[in-house]
């Protein structure tokens, strides 16, 4: 078995130190930013309950879901953009919250930070996940219309305001059999022999998420260029109420 490297940071000059260099041709490191490191990493497809549905295993299940995605999204909805690809219409559909094999990671390691210093309460901490390919041909190729059956990576067009500002890539998932329980990329990291990716996980202390968020911001990695639009200023105005302090003291003491 594997272990997962595991570091801890407080501030955004220590995650900066943990952010990797492109290993050479698709070979880009990715991140996933999540509020709860105990989370898995887990696609939402391997959430539902397919056993209460009418579908034999989940490759039904998905199939269905993207079937009714296709005939009921309007042209409109895309903004001129319409997935061409089986693997775009699933990308797609997932980023907007349709259960897929999919979850979603980004480029941009600070986006993923900035995720991941969600406030969810006052003593949940957070996590970075880092992945770095050790083989090129983990990633999928633009015109690849198959859908991966195993681990792999695939970037998509930057078909939409919010994929380009996050940066958005894919890591698929291995579907189980029917009866078997679904297993997280963790748990697959643990337990393959093949040496194709290093999985890092980048524990971000409770007590930490709020200075991480105000650097963040003042570094300009926000709702607002995360999510280009009326939702991420909505989202950047809520979070201004609370960024306030007496004093710039607290900033730069040492």
């Amino acid at each position: 078995m594997r272990d997962i490297e595991t570091t801890e940071i407080y501030n955004v000059q220590g995650f900066v130190e943990e952010i990797a260099p492109t290993l050479g041709f698709q070979r880009q490191p990715i991140y996933r930013g999540q509020a709860d490191l105990g989370w898995e990493i887990i696609p939402t497809l391997l959430r539902e309950d397919v056993a209460q549905s009418e579908f034999k295993d989940w490759t039904e299940l998905e199939a269905s879901l993207i079937f009714r995605f296709k005939q009921r999204a309007n042209r409109g909805d895309f903004g001129g953009h319409e997935p061409e690809t089986e693997l775009e219409w699933l990308t797609v559909a997932q980023h907007f919250g349709l259960p897929t094999r999919f979850t979603a990671w980004s480029e941009n390691a600070l986006a993923a930070l900035y995720f991941a210093t969600e406030m969810r309460d006052d003593k949940t901490d957070g996590v970075v996940w880092r992945l770095l390919p050790g083989d090129r041909n983990l990633t999928v190729t633009q015109d690849f219309e198959q859908i991966p059956e195993r681990p792999q990576i695939y970037h998509p067009k930057h078909s939409s305001p919010e994929f380009l500002a996050q940066k958005t890539c894919f890591l698929s998932h291995a579907l189980p059999e029917f009866d078997t329980k679904p297993l997280s990329f963790e748990d697959h990291f643990e337990n393959t022999t093949e040496d194709l990716v290093h999985l890092c996980q980048i524990v971000i202390p409770h007590d930490a998420k709020r200075g991480i968020r105000q650097q963040l911001t003042g570094m300009g990695v926000d709702s607002r260029t995360l999510f280009p639009g009326l939702r991420g200023l909505c989202d950047t105005i809520k979070e201004e109420i609370y960024a306030h302090t007496d004093s710039y003291d607290w900033v730069f003491a040492t």
